[in-house]
């Protein structure tokens, strides 16, 4: 297929894979309602949150990415209507949904300071955070949001182990399951942009990968949260090569295609970087390893 197209005939092209992933997520999803999980009177007389330290940084993060993805990336749709923009809307509404049922969660459990969350919702929504590669380009917004919903479900799924709460238990796996739903679209979505315009998506999947943050990098309070996320192992460098880059490149057999032209270059920085992450997960395991082993050696002293 042709590598010089714009972004305008890709999401042309991708009409057909729009509209049948569209029906799929239609008839797959499961409609429910924040209400139908958290209400406050379940933790009345409770004396504290149960949940983690970790747990509410990792749920508070969440929350703030997910008010202001519907926001921040409304401008993928790149003025086309029809199935793409319903699957923008439907999209965003659950979105929406899933910050308004981890805001009732947090509050019912006394786990966060209703105010200050309401300063930071509001501190999101006004000044807003963006991404190093959101903006127009099509491609890579299509990667980018793979990638960060791929990693929040990652991150819920674990946190869900932290809350110790069958309610918590119950709400995450419900915003889990959507986000798989929403997952699936994406790399469909990408795995037909490959086919459409190889080295063009090669290209994006490439600089989305080599640039890639944590979602809400630059939000207040975030360089503490991620700590506490990666030291109880909800989030780190292993699960983000293991768990989400190198299985999504495998769906996408990037590393398997003869037909990207000049993004084979591309191709080629990107394997170069994940052996690059490589070591770093190496090196980082065999610090911690370190740690441990001096840590026990001082305890049996």
């Amino acid at each position: 297929m042709n590598n010089d197209i714009g972004q305008f005939t890709v999401l042309r092209e991708l009409r057909p894979t729009i509209e049948s992933n569209l029906a799929r997520h239609r008839a797959e999803s499961v409609q429910w309602r924040p209400a139908d999980i958290v209400r406050a009177e379940m933790y009345w007389g409770a004396s504290a949150s149960t949940l983690t330290e970790a747990a509410k940084a990792a749920l508070v993060t969440n929350l703030l990415v997910e008010q202001n993805i519907p926001l921040y990336r409304r401008d993928t749709s790149s003025g086309e209507g029809g199935a793409w923009a319903s699957w923008i809307a439907e999209w965003s509404s659950e979105r929406t949904r899933h910050a308004e049922a981890v805001t009732d969660y947090l509050v019912a459990t006394r786990s966060v300071d209703p105010t200050a969350l309401g300063r930071a919702r509001a501190q999101c929504m006004t000044v807003g955070f963006d991404s190093p590669m959101n903006g127009a380009h099509l491609l890579r917004s299509l990667v980018q949001v793979a990638i960060e919903v791929s990693v929040s479900s990652i991150c819920l799924r674990n946190t869900a182990d932290q809350c110790h709460d069958p309610v918590g238990d119950r709400l995450l796996g419900c915003i889990v399951a959507d986000q798989e739903l929403h997952i699936t679209f994406f790399e469909n979505l990408i795995s037909a942009a490959l086919d459409v315009a190889p080295g063009l998506t090669v290209t994006a999947i490439t600089e989305v990968v080599m640039n890639f943050q944590l979602p809400g990098t630059n939000l207040p309070g975030f360089a503490r949260s991620a700590m506490l996320i990666e030291r109880d192992g909800i989030y780190d460098l292993a699960r983000h090569v293991d768990e989400v880059l190198r299985p999504m490149l495998a769906q996408w057999r990037v590393f398997e295609r003869t037909d990207l032209g000049g993004g084979a270059r591309r191709r080629d920085q990107l394997a170069d970087y994940l052996d690059h992450l490589d070591s770093q997960t190496a090196a980082t395991a065999r610090s911690h390893a370190h740690v441990r082993e001096h840590a026990n050696a001082l305890r049996a002293s």
